[in-house]
């Protein structure tokens, strides 16, 4: 399965928005993507919708959760929320029982980009909001620098 499902465009309009926030929800919508493609329990969920529309769920909920990132480093909240009205305004005539399978698989994919980060020098999560090269240097090699 080719790791770039997900293009890193979706994650920026212009060099202000090269942000390592943007980069880090780029590699989690990434991750969540290739959850639902390996879920057994979504099988139903990946004949429903095409790829396309994956893919835009998966860049839609990561966008989604810089709020809640926001939320718990200012102190608003105590973690990150993975929360069913997220599915809901995407799919809003979803079912309870794949809002849940999909709430899982976002959850594993989030353990998963944590998991990444904890042997990264880059700090996303501490350094949100500063410039990143990674984007640029994805367009030109293929592989953030």
């Amino acid at each position: 399965m080719e790791l770039d499902k997900v293009s890193a465009a979706n994650f920026y309009q212009d060099n202000g928005d090269k942000v390592k926030l943007n980069w880090l929800l780029y590699e989690y919508a990434n991750l969540l993507y290739m959850k639902i493609a390996t879920s057994p329990k979504l099988v139903r969920y990946r004949k429903l919708y095409s790829e396309d529309q994956i893919i835009a769920f998966c860049v839609y909920f990561s966008k989604r959760l810089r709020k809640s990132i926001y939320d718990l480093q200012t102190d608003r909240s105590k973690s990150i929320a993975f929360d069913g009205k997220y599915v809901y305004e995407f799919y809003p005539n979803h079912s309870y029982a794949q809002t849940q399978e999909l709430l899982k698989v976002a959850l594993m994919a989030w353990e998963d980009q944590l998991k990444c980060c904890a042997g990264c020098q880059t700090k996303c999560l501490i350094d949100e909001y500063e410039i990143t090269g990674m984007f640029d240097s994805l367009g030109k090699t293929g592989w953030p620098i």
